[in-house]
């Protein structure tokens, strides 16, 4: 259960915000790490696997990232170098139950539903059964742990409850990181934060709602 102010709806995905800003936020978001940047749309895999049975109806994992078709997500984002928030676009594509993808700009992350879980195409975790304290898995970075399970949060969008919070750890060749994302049932990533003991980072939802296509505008 959730309870919300009046939910503000995305009326209009014209991406305003700069392409660095997104790029770098959509890599922390899936779990990439801190300073990434994509220009170009991932390759799709080679060879699609056959969705899960399970992913045709919502499991445990789907109640905390549902990702339905065409469902917009707008952020808030706060870097170290930027005085006021940035904000960043994030569109889902699902055209089929066991496979979907994040939008923002030109950068694309395919995911996929598998029986266990929510999982990047390219390797790892977001989610994975069971969600309960202590459980861990491997994620897209590092080592994904359930650090809560009943968070209460509140955001731009509104206030929610019963809250599933992550924490995946890991490095690289210079640093080590720590990104805590924050799943709220029915609706998914509500908010994110990086931190390599350097440069934190984090955003946080703004609007979410079905993308409206208007007549005239490119999509």
């Amino acid at each position: 259960m959730s309870s919300r102010s009046p939910v503000q709806k995305t009326r209009l995905t014209i991406d305003i915000a700069r392409p660095a800003v997104l790029g770098l936020a959509v890599a922390a978001t899936l779990g990439m790490g801190l300073g990434a940047c994509s220009s170009q749309a991932e390759a799709p895999p080679k060879t699609a696997l056959p969705p899960s049975p399970a992913a045709h109806r919502e499991s445990e994992v789907e109640r905390f990232l549902p990702l339905k078709d065409d469902t917009v997500f707008t952020y808030a984002v706060w870097l170290p170098e930027s005085v006021e928030p940035e904000q960043l676009i994030l569109q889902v594509e699902r055209r089929v139950p066991g496979r979907a993808s994040l939008r923002s700009g030109n950068s694309i992350k395919r995911l996929e539903f598998v029986a266990d879980g929510v999982r990047l195409v390219s390797g790892g975790y977001l989610l994975k059964a069971p969600l309960e304290p202590g459980a861990h898995w491997a994620g897209p970075a590092g080592r994904v742990h359930v650090t809560a399970m009943d968070r209460e949060v509140i955001v731009a969008a509104g206030q929610f409850a019963g809250c599933l919070e992550t924490t995946e750890t890991g490095r690289d060749a210079t640093a080590s990181r720590a990104i805590v994302t924050t799943y709220c049932p029915g609706i998914g990533i509500v908010k994110f934060s990086a931190d390599d003991g350097e440069r934190q980072e984090r955003f946080e939802l703004k609007t979410y709602g079905p993308h409206i296509r208007i007549e005239g505008v490119p999509q």
